[in-house]
């Protein structure tokens, strides 16, 4: 495979990955308010020529890169915690802002910066011939992940009749590649308190 071509094509991306970023996270999108996210998606992944593009009854964005059989997907969650006291934030976090190394905005890292480079990424296998014979990829943007992690794939497999071979998930890992066939465990307990994200553990004071 050659990289420096594959560099090459990202870096010709640059400014338009850039641009949808920041157009993503300029709107709130917290769970159950994803609408102008998922629009933005829609539209981007129809500019860039995806060969199917749909918005499922539960909100999910899903794009299609191919036409093979066989499904190879990439997963964002598209929603966020909310923004907490603005007055705690040293920039506007849906303006944001832009450096040569960085992007800032609610959202940019947890997770609509891995759909941006999924969706850029799926457009580049289209352009360099890289996606695998009788394949497809499959670029999601899930919905309600912060409040019920799972429910988005639940329902992709379940209502929708979607199961890939094969799952990339864009959670942020500081670059490294992690394994995920280990498998989930679940636990319950039951403690005594207000309930709040742990993004923002104040809000239960107030609440």
């Amino acid at each position: 495979m050659d990289y420096a071509r594959i560099n090459e094509a990202a870096q010709n991306y640059l400014e338009d990955m850039t641009r949808f970023l920041r157009a993503i996270v300029k709107n709130p999108g917290e769970s159950c308010d994803e609408k102008a996210h998922i629009d933005t998606i829609a539209a981007e992944m129809k500019k860039l020529d995806f060969d199917e593009v749909v918005i499922d009854p539960q909100g999910n964005v899903i794009g299609y890169m191919g036409t093979g059989d066989k499904i190879i997907a990439y997963d964002a969650h598209i929603d966020t915690v909310g923004i907490g006291n603005i007055e705690n934030w040293t920039f506007d976090p849906y303006e944001g802002y832009e450096t040569d190394e960085e992007i800032g905005g609610r959202g940019v890292s947890d997770q609509c910066g891995g759909l941006v480079s999924a969706v850029y990424g799926a457009r580049i296998m289209k352009d360099l011939d890289l996606i695998p014979e009788g394949c497809k990829i499959m670029v999601v943007g899930t919905v309600q992940e912060e409040d019920c992690d799972g429910l988005c794939w639940q329902y992709i497999i379940n209502e929708d009749k979607v199961r890939p071979e094969f799952v990339v998930s864009t959670e942020p890992t500081d670059g490294g590649i992690y394994r995920g066939q280990r498998g989930r465990m679940e636990i319950r307990i039951d403690v005594k308190g207000v309930s709040c994200h742990g993004s923002a553990p104040e809000r239960g004071d107030n609440a």
